[in-house]
This record gives structure tokens, sequence and C-alpha cells, in this order.
């Protein structure tokens, strides 16, 4: 895979020396893979000068403006458009809060080049920095009735059928035989999506063995996420990083298969019984 060209894709809102660090540190794991990486960011309406600053240490990068509505899902779609004008040999999904590995990149590489077909998606696993537990990856199939139920990937027998976009080597192949981010979510539904997707256009997804970097849970968004209450319903279902009622009515339409509405009512049903059982045991 040396002298594989390779668009990085990354997206930002005021996180200036964290998107600065995430640049610096991909393209050290480039140079160490001996690959030729060309970076499209989308800043979305940063106020804390990032795109002032990375156009400054990297000029090389391509900056897209964006507006301050576009979030990761949009704000990467962005970036794809941009780098798909250019020949790539790959795409590499990047969030600007990781700092990868130094060997990240090669590892990723040699992943994909153990398997014998050519679509195939290379997903990285970031680890916990104390803990060292997997936080983000590949996802295989949970147990039970329904098709939106996963769990991370974590023996080499596991079949990935999705991931999370914190780190993702996909071929230049895709984007004809799959397309690039639904536009139709904003947020943090698009890579899983992705994932489902590409698992349905007959590409296989790999979770490189070798970790690609530390990275936290947000775990903060998984309990936002988890409750809501009828005064907080207006804004959960309407907000990009709550649950959108349109956006999650058209993921469990397209990936839930004949129990798709029962994944599309329980979901809003437990996160009410959670967040009332919350509330009274607060007031208790």
């Amino acid at each position: 895979m040396k002298d594989a060209k390779i668009a990085v894709l990354m997206t930002c809102h005021n996180r200036r020396d964290l998107t600065l660090s995430s640049i610096a540190a991909v393209l050290e794991s480039g140079n160490r893979a001996g690959v030729s990486l060309e970076i499209y960011l989308t800043d979305d309406g940063s106020t804390d000068g990032t795109a002032e600053m990375v156009g400054e240490h990297f000029p090389k990068v391509t900056i897209i403006h964006g507006d301050g509505s576009l979030f990761w899902n949009q704000g990467m779609l962005r970036a794809w458009k941009a780098a798909a004008t250019r020949v790539q040999d790959f795409y590499l999904w990047l969030n600007d809060d990781l700092v990868v590995f130094p060997d990240a990149l090669a590892n990723m590489l040699r992943c994909y080049g153990s398997s014998a077909d050519p679509k195939t998606i290379v997903a990285g696993r970031t680890v916990d920095p104390v803990s060292g537990v997997t936080t983000y990856g590949a996802y295989a199939r949970a147990p039970g009735l329904s098709r939106l139920r996963f769990r991370h990937v974590d023996k080499p027998s596991d079949v990935a059928v999705t991931m999370n976009g914190n780190l993702v080597l996909i071929p230049a192949s895709a984007v004809a035989d799959i397309g690039m981010n639904n536009s139709a979510f904003r947020h943090s539904t698009g890579d899983v999506d992705y994932g489902l997707r590409a698992t349905r256009a007959g590409y296989a997804i790999l979770q490189c063995p070798q970790p690609v970097g530390e990275q936290e849970r947000n775990h903060a968004y998984a309990l936002r996420t988890s409750r809501m209450t009828f005064g907080t319903m207006g804004r959960m279902l309407r907000d990009p990083k709550g649950v959108d009622l349109r956006e999650w009515l058209t993921f469990t339409r397209d990936h839930g298969g004949p129990l798709w509405p029962v994944n599309f009512g329980w979901r809003y049903c437990k996160m009410l019984v959670t967040g009332y059982h919350d509330r009274l045991r607060g007031q208790g």
C-alpha cells in the first residue's frame, strides 16, 4: 500500500487545539506509512479561529466553510464531495478529537491488504486511555429479534455489520458502490447508517486488530439520548444531538427489517420511562 493516495475527511466546530493536534498526528502517521495524504476539513462556522490556525499551520489542507448548521454527518459529506473531485485510492474518516497513534495508518492499510476482497472497509478501534477497553470501532449484531441492536466486535470470529466513524478507511470504489454519507442525517447516525449500507452492498467491514488511538467514550451524549420527558420532548425530537424524529424514522425504516415500527416507537418509550424514573428518583 506504499504511495497510496488517501483523502482524509474531517469536520470541526470550535475545537481548535484538538483539531490541530489531530491533523498533525494523522500527517505523521501517513509519513510513517509511506502514503500521500490530502486533508479536506469542513469548518462548520467555528468562532475560535480554527480555520485561520489550520490555514497558518497546515496550508495544504483544503478548508470547506460551513455556517454552524452542518454537524458531523453533513460536514463529512461536504468534505467527501470536495475530495471526490480528485482521484483517490482511499478515503479516511477522521474525528477531529482523535489523535491517532503513529502506526495507525500502517496497521489499517495492512489490515485492508490482508483481505482478499477489495470491497473491504477497515474500522479503527479506539481504547480508553485509562482502562484500555474498546470505546469505538466496529459492531456486530447483538442476539435477538431486533436488527438494530449491536455490540462491539471483540473476537476474530465476530462478523462486523457497521462501525463508528472515528477513524475509518474506505476504498475509493465505495463511492460508486455505496455512495457517500446519507444527507438525511445531520449528526451521529450517519456513520452507523453508512456501515449498514456498505454491508448491504456486499462490503466486508474489518476492525483493525491494533488500537488506532486513545479516546474516552462520550458518556454525556449517551446519557442525554437515553432519557426524555414531556418537557424536553420538543427539543429531543428536533435536536441533531438528540433523537430527531425524521432521522430515526429514516434509519429504522431503512435498516430495521419487518420490525422497524417496533424499533421506532420502542426507543422513544424507553426514553420517556427512563426520563420520568430519574425525575421521580431525584424528587424522592
